[in-house]
């Protein structure tokens, strides 16, 4: 039985080793994708807490702009992620933790995706400017629509919540990944 076990633990550590890594592209834009939604947030966050003023122009601004540039890389990575599929997870992870890593993903992606398109239509069918990074104006794209804009920033003010618990259930799996199983999933995605 000893035997077993010791013989058990050998080869989950062999297939540990052999854990295959994401591609690089996937790895920056994962990470890209982090670093603009913490812009969103932090900058979500505050825009609406500040009195009118150049400060919260600024904001609102970046907000708008970082909204349609996640919406791009969301996009730019579905399209990668059809030739190049998620690396396997190891053999010994438990089937319904693997579902759960998948739905988990499956739904950040949907979000990253619901947000910066309500985001998008409640402030064009608001009548507000859309800019992007100075590059393009969208404004008047949609035209203004008083009740779909409202309809747009109850899904956008809504939806934020369902991003935050999902990035929180990532982030909570990577570091299981990372400090409990010790598996090598983490280092998958780590630069």
């Amino acid at each position: 039985m000893a035997a077993n076990a010791l013989e058990a633990r050998r080869q989950a550590a062999l297939a540990r080793e052999k854990i295959r890594r994401y591609d690089i592209v996937s790895i920056v834009l994962h990470w890209l994708t982090v670093l603009l939604v913490l812009v969103q947030i932090v900058a979500g966050l505050v825009m609406t807490d500040l009195e009118r003023g150049t400060t919260q122009d600024v904001l609102y601004y970046t907000h708008k702009s970082v909204g349609i540039a996640v919406l791009l890389v969301v996009l730019l990575r579905l399209l990668w992620r059809i030739g190049h599929p998620w690396p396997p997870l190891p053999p010994d992870t438990p089937s319904a933790q693997a579902g759960l890593a998948r739905l988990n993903h499956l739904l950040l992606y949907v979000m990253l995706l619901v947000m910066p398109i309500s985001g998008f239509v409640f402030t064009a069918a608001g009548g507000y400017p859309v800019p992007f990074f100075g590059l393009v104006d969208l404004t008047g794209v949609i035209a203004k629509n008083p009740d779909l804009a409202k309809t747009a920033q109850w899904v956008h003010l809504s939806a934020q919540w369902v991003v935050y618990a999902l990035v929180a259930l990532h982030v909570l799996g990577a570091l299981y990944h990372l400090v409990v199983r010790k598996d090598g999933v983490f280092q998958r995605m780590w630069p």
